[in-house]
């Protein structure tokens, strides 16, 4: 695997991702009390990660240019 293909994982990795951040957005919307609290929690991990993956993605994609 080269570092494009890696690349590429990372990016289907971010869309994955971002696909189940809705979801928790979603599920927020009506979550109340404890419910609230943890989705907010897993909500902050999965957007910096969501974040570490597309930089990364982008990171590896321009090494060679």
């Amino acid at each position: 695997m080269d570092l494009r293909q890696l690349a590429e994982e990372y990016s289907e990795s971010a869309a994955k991702l971002s696909r189940g951040l809705e979801k928790i957005r979603r599920q927020l919307t009506t979550a109340r009390g404890e419910d609230a609290l943890a989705l907010e929690k897993r909500e902050e991990v999965m957007r910096l990660e969501l974040a570490d993956l597309r930089n990364l993605s982008r990171y590896l994609r321009e090494y060679y240019a």
